[in-house]
């Protein structure tokens, strides 16, 4: 099965927005804040989404970011 590049993008965008629900839902203000720092900014528009998916680099940034900051979640609740 062949992918599209424009298949390939809206499925990143979805993800991209699952992500940022899954971020913004954490209630973590630390990671909140790093998340859009450096991740998706806060209220992020449709244009905000199709730079980061049209873009590699700035996808694979994105989901090193999202791994790193959802360890330090899991890693912090086993704390709690």
């Amino acid at each position: 099965m062949t992918v599209t590049r424009k298949e390939l993008i809206k499925c990143r965008i979805q993800l991209a927005k699952e992500m940022n629900q899954y971020i913004l839902n954490l209630g973590d203000e630390a990671i909140w804040l790093r998340w859009i720092a450096v991740g998706v900014p806060d209220e992020p528009s449709e244009d905000d989404y199709e730079f980061i998916a049209e873009n590699d680099d700035e996808w694979v940034d994105l989901c090193k970011l999202f791994g790193r900051l959802t360890h330090v979640s899991n890693e912090w609740d086993k704390i709690k």
